[in-house]
């Protein structure tokens, strides 16, 4: 095999021009090296040398001729004898330490909580975008890597899908809380989304300190909730404003003319002819219910339960203690008989008390 005098990586090739070049970890094909040979590093980037399952030494941007001087630890295991052209076997992994900033992240599946604002089980769902960097090479190459293959090129996916499930656990964790412990309704939370998000960064942050990677940031640009919950919200609070605008009786009774109203579009609802004569016995003794609280709630309530007595001359209902017809002036007067035992007020043809049953006949 050849030996190697240049190492440099310039990162995959474009498609197009001027576009991004997705790439975190690239493995350098061939493991034969020679002292004297150039190792040349681009600016956001870093070298390691690996062997037997060991990182060693690490090289950042900038022009750099292998010695025997710069390899320590390579000098190490591998017992290099002076020389120019010396031969060594080892590999060489380069490190894309630049932020990679616009990667996603969401909750595929809903999750559920209870609203305590409106007390629904709602399915809410999460999704944002994050950034991240390598900041512990060795690290993150033990730690997620491992061993690859010639030309291997690892991207940012591989870091998606690796940390996925710590990023919605901790996110649905953390967005259940302020519902539930906090007391949070969900469109509160969705007016604090910014510090929704800073509490998130800053639990996941440190689970990825032990990867080597620094968490740069983390957005959550949407909790929502199904079309389905929102209209029940939205119908919960159409029906609080009416209740609060119309009162309790009336909302009783507006409730009740809904469900004649929904009776009559279905007379056959409760099932056959039962169901039919159920409904319209259900109808006939609700349209009592409502017609007797309607006449209640019209009438004054210093006039509720005080018997009337009626104007021979126009008809007119009148107050028992009334002496003259409020309608046509009539004199009501001659038209009581006052019981000379309890003084109770009877119709001018009584022949008996209607309460104490006292003789009313005149006397002879």
């Amino acid at each position: 095999m050849a030996m190697i005098g240049r190492i440099k990586y310039d990162g995959p090739s474009q498609l197009l021009p001027g576009e991004e070049k997705k790439w975190l970890v690239y493995k350098f094909p061939g493991e034969k090296f020679v002292l004297g040979s150039q190792l040349i590093v681009n600016a956001g980037q870093e070298a390691l040398f690996y062997y037997t399952g060991a990182v060693l030494d690490s090289f950042g941007p900038g022009r750099h001729t292998l010695t025997k001087g710069n390899l320590p630890l390579i000098q190490g295991f591998v017992n290099i004898p002076f020389g120019n052209k010396t031969p060594f076997t080892a590999e060489i992994y380069f490190i894309n330490k630049i932020s990679k900033l616009d990667l996603k992240w969401g909750t595929k599946t809903p999750f559920q909580v209870q609203d305590p604002k409106f007390g629904l089980i709602i399915d809410v769902r999460a999704y944002g975008r994050f950034g991240i960097k390598i900041k512990d090479s060795r690290k993150f190459l033990k730690e997620i890597i491992g061993v690859l293959s010639n030309n291997d090129i690892i991207n940012h996916n591989i870091v998606t899908r690796y940390f996925k499930g710590l990023f919605t656990t901790r996110i649905k964790n953390t967005i259940a809380n302020l519902i539930i412990k906090d007391g949070l309704s969900i469109f509160d939370i969705t007016a604090s989304i910014d510090q929704v998000s800073e509490t998130c960064w800053k639990k996941i942050e440190a689970k990825l300190e032990r990867f080597g990677l620094s968490l740069v940031n983390l957005y959550i640009e949407s909790i929502n909730i199904p079309q389905s919950d929102v209209i029940k919200l939205k119908s919960i609070l159409e029906k609080k404003a009416e209740f609060t605008q119309i009162g309790d009786e009336r909302y009783v009774i507006m409730r009740q003319l809904d469900f004649l109203e929904k009776l009559a579009e279905n007379p056959n609802q409760g099932g056959g002819a039962m169901g039919l004569g159920a409904g319209l016995g259900a109808g006939i003794a609700s349209g009592k219910l409502i017609t007797g609280m309607m006449d209640d709630m019209q009438k004054p309530s210093s006039l509720k339960n005080i018997s009337k007595i009626n104007c021979q001359k126009c008809g007119y209902a009148n107050s028992s203690d009334a002496s003259f017809c409020g309608k046509c002036g009539n004199s009501l007067a001659t038209l009581n008989l006052i019981c000379p035992e309890c003084n109770k007020k009877n119709a001018p043809d009584s022949l008996f008390c209607s309460k104490c049953g006292t003789n009313l006949s005149p006397k002879k």
